[in-house]
């Protein structure tokens, strides 16, 4: 067998209070071998409260300026999935029954560098998953940003993005040929992997010497797709630790990671802004749901499982989790509650597993906190909570940002929508509407659990779908979300012989008491769409006072702006005329 492997570096940070102690022994010179590798297994390798690795002893424990320590875990697999689906049906002295229980083997091996202080880690098996609360997010692609030289530079190869707000939570885009990151800019996305190609003398600056071009993958590891010997990898960790103290050539991301070390004070303020809200809204889950999106780091995984556990419970409804577990927080003081915001974690499973069992294995597993994303305010300033980590969006990013929205918005406004909104509810302003020549309320009309508009009206040319909502705010991800979704089911069932979904919609609507008879006939209802173009109208009513849209710079709300920056792009896509209006209050306010 080869002694050869493609190894992934990760870096330990230096921000939480089990880490903190690591580095205080670590960097201790008093310390002896034995009590730092003690230090390492008690507070990073314990697994489920228990420290279920032992420390391997090697034949040299340092070398090229590093202090080394090896952990090593042997733990029974969970028994696979499909094996139930057969035991009935094989004979007992099969192989089938009779082979022994498989087995995991896992190791996490840990590199000091003794002169940076840094703390590196390689590991395999389910090591990875043991350490990764410990592990620096972005580390492989601050890497990345070094040894490339500029965002021009025609490298990538394929990218998984991370979608701050919108209805897609992430991506992954392969290119047919190499792309570079101005190529591939998207407003209100963050990489979270990549995959560049890297060539041979830039390798070679790394200690890896090949003769041709190759691949590295750049996520919350650095992992370059050649195998190296273990004399050779501790060669290139030590060249990662001199690169990682460069400059960055270019930001790959139009938001940048508040350092908490440097910026502590502004990170605690940040943090107490976010826990106070969470705390005087938890009696109203909905107020909170406007403005927090809760997945894990790991969204692919996240998004995959069937079953969570929180406080030794189960829970398989992914659409209610978030509600469930603010549920679930008990009846503490407020500083009892926040303190377990901040400490208990949710772990998530396939559907096959059992969440009851230790042998199960875990998708995703991380603090309530550590699931955020919100947006928050400062002294002025906004700031995004992603999975535990705060960002600040780059001025120049905020004003592209701001003057895309604006030009959108006056050069495509309406003005359809002439009735103002007093204090009451959303489906009063809507029924307003009602009886108006070429109108139709649909509002709550949701067959297929898609809502086709909240106001429709219609001209010799057009039928224009009116979305409304009050709050320029968080909450526009799911409106411009709905928006999207409704457009292309529109167009979808225009497209067919039997405009399915509107006969539905009309059905539907003839059922409500609030909205039947306002178009008896369905043939005629149909005929509304099939004679004439479709456009889409975002309304929104401004939630503050005298802010009117075309002042975009005037809303605080980035996520409002990102989500209406992606539904234009995709609107477009879709090749459907779209729009938006501002609903004005009574007083004229807005």
């Amino acid at each position: 067998m080869s002694e050869k492997w493609q190894v992934a570096v990760y870096k330990i940070h230096d921000t939480t209070k089990d880490t903190k102690e690591v580095f205080t022994v670590l960097e201790d010179t008093e310390k002896t071998y034995a009590q730092k590798q003690r230090k390492l297994l008690n507070k990073l390798l314990t697994v489920e409260g228990s420290h279920k690795y032992t420390a391997q002893k090697l034949i040299s424990s340092s070398g090229n300026g590093f202090d080394l320590y090896l952990f090593y875990r042997k733990h029974p697999k969970a028994i696979p999935d499909w094996k139930p689906f057969f035991k009935s049906f094989v004979k007992e002295e099969e192989i089938f029954h009779t082979e022994p229980r498989n087995m995991n083997e896992s190791f996490v091996f840990f590199l000091y560098h003794t002169d940076s202080k840094n703390l590196y880690a390689i590991a395999g098996g389910y090591g990875a998953f043991t350490i990764q609360k410990f592990i620096k997010d972005d580390f492989g692609i601050d890497i990345l940003v070094r040894i490339v030289n500029d965002k021009g530079e025609r490298i990538l190869r394929h990218a998984k993005e991370f979608g701050i707000t919108g209805g897609i939570v992430g991506m992954a885009k392969y290119f047919r040929q190499q792309y570079n990151f101005h190529e591939n800019t998207s407003f209100g996305n963050i990489y979270r992997e990549i995959a560049a190609s890297i060539d041979k003398n830039t390798a070679r600056e790394l200690g890896i010497s090949v003769d041709e071009t190759k691949q590295c993958i750049a996520k919350n590891s650095f992992k370059f797709n050649h195998s190296i010997n273990y004399n050779e990898m501790i060669v290139v960790v030590g060249k990662l630790n001199t690169i990682i103290h460069q400059k960055e050539n270019f930001s790959v991301n139009d938001i940048k990671l508040i350092d908490a070390k440097k910026d502590e004070d502004l990170v605690k303020n940040l943090e107490k802004n976010i826990l106070d809200e969470i705390w005087n809204n938890r009696n109203d889950v909905s107020l909170l749901e406007e403005n927090i999106d809760f997945i894990h780091k790991d969204f692919e995984n996240f998004m995959s499982a069937s079953k969570f556990k929180f406080a030794r419970e189960q829970y398989e409804d992914s659409a209610t989790l978030f509600s469930w577990i603010i549920g679930r927080m008990g009846d503490f003081s407020k500083r009892e509650y926040l303190k377990n915001i901040k400490k208990l974690s949710l772990s998530s499973y396939s559907a096959e597993s059992d969440p009851s069992s230790s042998d199960s294995l875990v998708l995703t597993k991380d603090t309530i906190f550590n699931h955020l994303i919100y947006e928050v305010s400062n002294d002025g300033k906004s700031y995004f909570l992603i999975n535990g980590k705060y960002y600040q969006i780059i001025s120049a990013f905020k004003d592209a940002l701001n003057e895309s929205c604006k030009s959108f918005i006056i050069s495509n406004y309406d003005d359809g929508l002439d009735k103002d909104w007093n204090d009451g509810t959303e489906g009063l302003y809507n029924l307003q509407y009602k009886g108006e020549v070429n109108t139709i309320v649909l509002d709550t009309v949701t067959p297929e659990n898609i809502e086709p508009c909240d106001v429709l009206k219609y001209d010799e040319e057009y039928v224009y779908l009116y979305h409304v909502k009050k709050g320029f705010n968080g909450s526009m991800r799911d409106l411009t979300n709905q928006v999207f979704i409704a457009a292309n089911r529109i167009l979808e069932d225009l497209k067919g012989d039997n405009q399915e979904y509107l006969k539905k919609v009309h059905t539907k609507m003839q059922n409500m008491d609030n909205y039947k008879d306002q178009v008896s006939d369905k043939d005629i209802f149909l005929s509304i769409f099939r004679e004439r173009k479709l456009c889409f109208i975002l309304a929104v009513k401004d939630s503050g006072t005298n802010r009117r849209l075309e002042d975009i710079e005037s809303f605080t709300s980035n996520i409002a702006k990102f989500s209406l920056n992606e539904l234009i792009h995709n609107m477009r896509n879709l090749g459907v005329d779209f729009r938006i209006t501002q609903i004005n209050a009574p007083d004229k306010e807005n």
